[in-house]
């Protein structure tokens, strides 16, 4: 157990703030106008962020800002001024996810927090070990993650770890969902998720042609997390913070569950006692539910997680209609639990009234009752009635933070001294050892008639019942016989207060923020940096050459590559062919030795033919880590080395993903060109593995700007995917000569990936990986209200992946990219026959080429070819040109 452990509260405006600090939290986390992940929240602006640090300072509460959004290339400058302004107000630390701010503050502001977001799905030991390397000091882990992998990162690593335990859950890894923009704008990773999950959705078979009968249509809407019942077993955890969600919630939200969730922390604390009692469980289903979880932290999954019926508040199950009288406009209830005037219930129809019980008119009904209330509109018999608001627990709540009273108060020490001839002085400690000295401005008088007393002094200093202190230790010294006036004493007392609150709000800097404020340049700062990474890119493009040219015939020598990543052998040997094929003929037709000489004669006046019969194929990356050795051996026999790419989690309990690596032989391991990257785990265990093999980074590292560009350059990083969420313009504005970015063109969008498997659970109620042959053979759909169908996808771990509807296809767009500076294009392939594999890589093949009769390529052909094979298949250019918000 951890003697700090803290209670972090969701704040959404200032009344929040006050809910949470006068409800006992330690530490309260929100977001200013920008770069927050909660963009619709009502967020602080500048002035009341100030004011928002000084009222929770004062109270002993730490301030985390949010600032977890990916920065766009031309808000870089911007996101600075506003990170020195947060470091200025004596903010205790910020909540990023976009690493290369994360390492650019580092830089500028070293001693300012940092705390890593759950955005940045850290899910493993190694993900918080490389994070701690890049200046993280805490880590908010994925939400996927049980008690007992938590345990085990709080054991063996020295970071602090904050964990969510109560509110809202995503049904996809925080950070790696892109199904909102894919469907919209609207970005989770920039804040504005528009919450597909919680649509409306139908099951489909595609094999048996036909819809799946469930329960519910909201088949993608997790319950919400509360934990309050194992709040012993949480703490033992060791984990430092725990989480309460809900920055979009109303303060009387924030002050229930932080009362609360501090209630049971100090009564298990205090006396081991694990019984919450059933007033403090009602009055958090009343505050806000969508069905309670334990959630995957206490081990549950499936059907225990979600709520199909419902995406909106549920309420507190208080009894059932027995009957309706239509003409009398009555409604007869059992009562489960109490009824009272003024509350809310899931029927609508605002408040109650009257509480008819008998002949009798009540202010409450009890649990047992059978009671009448007035209801206008149509309820069958047997209906379950919730109660959605309670006016009590509203107006008890309120109290607790409204009239500015304080109810969390501090202790002091005070020393009093009063000498005669000399002014008297008051000196206060608080709690963290600041000391605030103020003196009086008359001096002691003889004192005609009563001499101050010691006691009189103590009473006049312990009158702070408007501030947020009491007095627990006192000293006087006085002399004999002075007088001293009551109005003095009381003056001494404000001055002391207001001095003390002045020191308490601050926090100990070492920067200079004026002098970062009036020298800030960013460019400046990189241009060391950026001379570095010039140097890393020229290396890396020379050992890349290297390592895309392996083929004996130096084929590979081109200025544009296409990148290719397969699920399986069957795709792989259909790439290795197609290069192949591709290569020979070239051989065969070309009057040159290689290409080089190739492009050099064919500026002038070019050779269709040979043009043609070029392949382009630079890396593959290849996923299926069970045929690793395989796959090795069938790309030895083409002379090509392949890339293992990693899938996007690795669990505690999925390592043998790197043991089945480790039991490669020397030769296989030299034999793979590199890994590919997708997520910070990944990196910290393979650099650790296999030092010497080289390290490329996949989209899923959601990387917008050169700031986490050249972060990974200066780390020796290959080839950079950036985020399937970058825009053209965004590529544009990056304006570096880069040549080792990389940019998916072609494949089918992964929009959510999901500890959550619909297929199992809704079918046939799997709780657990009991993967099966019918898991590997059906393929199912989810179908939007709109029509549109997803198709799902499970791995070996039951993980889900949902997967859009349409592919995306940027082969007329090609010249577009280069013309930015992008010279490595990624194909995806998934669900891709051997014959669609070979047509496409043909056709972009053909639209990197530089010879100017091989780019009149259209999506048309694409279109054509699909209905051959009898398919539809709808194409989009992703963000090409669609801006996230």
């Amino acid at each position: 157990m951890r003697e700090d452990l803290e209670l972090l509260a969701p704040v959404g405006s200032f009344e929040a703030l006050k809910a949470a600090v006068q409800n006992g939290a330690n530490a309260v986390y929100l977001g200013g106008k920008d770069f927050s992940a909660r963009a619709s929240a009502n967020n602080f602006d500048r002035e009341e962020l100030k004011k928002a640090v000084e009222y929770a300072h004062i109270r002993d509460c730490r301030v985390f800002v949010t600032v977890n959004t990916l920065i766009k290339e031309d808000e870089k400058s911007a996101f600075i001024e506003y990170i020195t302004y947060l470091y200025s107000i004596y903010v205790d630390a910020i909540i990023l996810q976009d690493i290369g701010m994360a390492n650019l503050i580092n830089k500028i502001l070293p001693d300012f927090e940092l705390h890593a977001s759950t955005q940045m799905a850290a899910h493993s030991l190694d993900d918080v070990k490389y994070l701690k390397e890049v200046g993280f000091k805490r880590v908010v882990l994925a939400r996927e993650l049980n008690i007992k992998e938590i345990k085990e990162i709080c054991n063996r690593c020295d970071v602090d770890i904050e964990i969510f335990v109560h509110g809202a859950l995503c049904v996809s890894y925080s950070g790696q969902c892109l199904m909102s923009s894919e469907l919209g704008t609207r970005s989770g990773n920039r804040g504005r998720c528009a919450q597909p999950c919680r649509q409306k959705y139908r099951l489909y078979d595609s094999e048996k042609k036909c819809y799946i009968d469930v329960k519910g249509e909201y088949l993608l809407s997790p319950k919400d997390l509360n934990t309050i019942e194992n709040i012993g077993s949480i703490i033992e955890s060791n984990v430092l913070s725990l989480k309460i969600e809900g920055r979009m919630k109303r303060p009387e939200y924030v002050a229930t569950v932080v009362g609360a969730y501090r209630e049971a922390i100090v009564n298990y604390i205090e006396s081991g006692d694990k019984k919450i009692d059933e007033d403090t469980t009602d009055e958090l289903y009343t505050i806000f539910n969508r069905k309670f979880t334990h959630g995957y932290l206490l081990g549950e999954s499936g059907s225990e997680i979600m709520n199909s019926e419902k995406p909106n508040n549920r309420g507190l199950l208080i009894g059932k209609v027995i009957d309706y009288n239509e003409k009398k406009k009555k409604l007869k209830i059992n009562l489960e639990k109490d009824l009272r005037k003024g509350d809310g219930l899931s029927i609508g129809g605002g408040t109650v009234g009257r509480i008819i019980k008998g002949k009798n008119i009540l202010e409450i009904g009890n649990a047992g009752d059978i009671v009448e209330i007035d209801f206008i509109g149509k309820v069958k018999k047997g209906t379950d009635i919730f109660k959605t608001s309670d006016g009590r627990l509203l107006d008890r709540v309120r109290k607790t933070y409204e009239n500015n009273k304080e109810y969390v108060k501090i202790p002091i020490k005070a020393k009093f001294s009063a000498k005669l001839d000399e002014e008297a002085s008051l000196m206060i400690i608080d709690n963290n050892g600041i000391e605030v000295s103020v003196n009086g401005v008359k001096k002691t008088e003889k004192a005609l008639k009563t001499a101050i007393s010691s006691d009189k002094v103590k009473k006049q200093i312990s009158k702070l019942g408007d501030t947020p202190y009491f007095l627990d230790d006192f000293e006087c010294y006085l002399d004999d016989e002075i007088s001293i006036p009551i109005s003095d004493i009381n003056n001494l007392r404000r001055q002391a207060i207001e001095k003390l609150n002045l020191q308490r709000i601050k926090i100990d800097r070492n920067c200079n923020v004026r002098d970062i404020n009036q020298n800030l340049n960013i460019d400046k700062l990189n241009e060391k940096d950026n001379i570095n990474s010039n140097i890393n890119t020229q290396d890396s493009n020379d050992d890349l050459e290297l390592a895309n040219g392996n083929s004996s015939l130096d084929f590979n020598d081109s200025e544009y590559f296409l990148n290719v990543s397969c699920t399986n052998l069957e795709q792989l040997k259909e790439i290795l062919e197609f290069e192949n094929s591709y290569n020979q003929e070239y051989k065969i037709t070309s009057k040159y030795e290689n290409r080089n000489e190739y492009k050099a004669c064919e500026k002038n006046k070019g050779d269709k033919k040979v043009c043609n019969n070029i392949s382009n194929i630079g890396k593959i990356y290849y996923r299926d880590v069970n045929t690793i050795s395989e796959a090795i051996e069938i790309a030895g026999r083409y002379n090509k080395k392949i890339s293992y790419y990693y899938p996007r989690i690795i669990r505690y309990f999925e390592n043998k993903i790197y043991d089945r690596l480790c039991k490669l032989n020397q030769e296989e391991i030299q034999s793979l060109d590199s890994f590919r990257m997708s997520n910070y785990g990944q990196i910290y265990r393979t650099s650790k593995l296999f030092p010497n093999i080289p390290k490329d980074i996949s989209s899923w590292m959601n990387i917008i700007n050169s700031e986490s560009i050249n972060y990974y350059i200066d780390k020796e990083f290959r080839n950079i995917c950036l985020s399937q969420e970058t825009s053209l313009a965004q590529v544009s504005n990056i304006k570096s000569d880069y040549s080792n970015l990389e940019y998916l063109v072609y494949g089918q969008s992964e929009m959510m990936l999901s500890e959550y498997c619909p297929m199992g659970v809704l079918i046939k109620d799997c709780k657990k990986n009991k993967r099966d042959a019918l898991c590997n053979k059906s393929i199912y759909y989810l179908e939007s209200s709109e029509g549109r169908k997803f198709r799902l996808s499970q791995d070996e771990f039951c993980r889900t992946t949902i997967y859009s509807d349409e592919v995306l296809n940027l082969v007329e767009n090609i010249e577009n990219l280069k013309s930015k500076g992008i010279k490595n294009f990624e194909i995806s392939f998934k669900f891709e026959s051997v014959e669609e594999i070979k047509f496409i890589l043909e056709k972009f093949n053909l639209a990197i080429s530089e010879k100017e009769d091989c780019k009149s390529l259209k999506i048309d052909d694409f279109i054509n070819f699909n209905k051959k094979l009898g398919k539809e298949i709808q194409y989009n250019m992703g963000h090409l040109f669609k801006e996230i918000d």
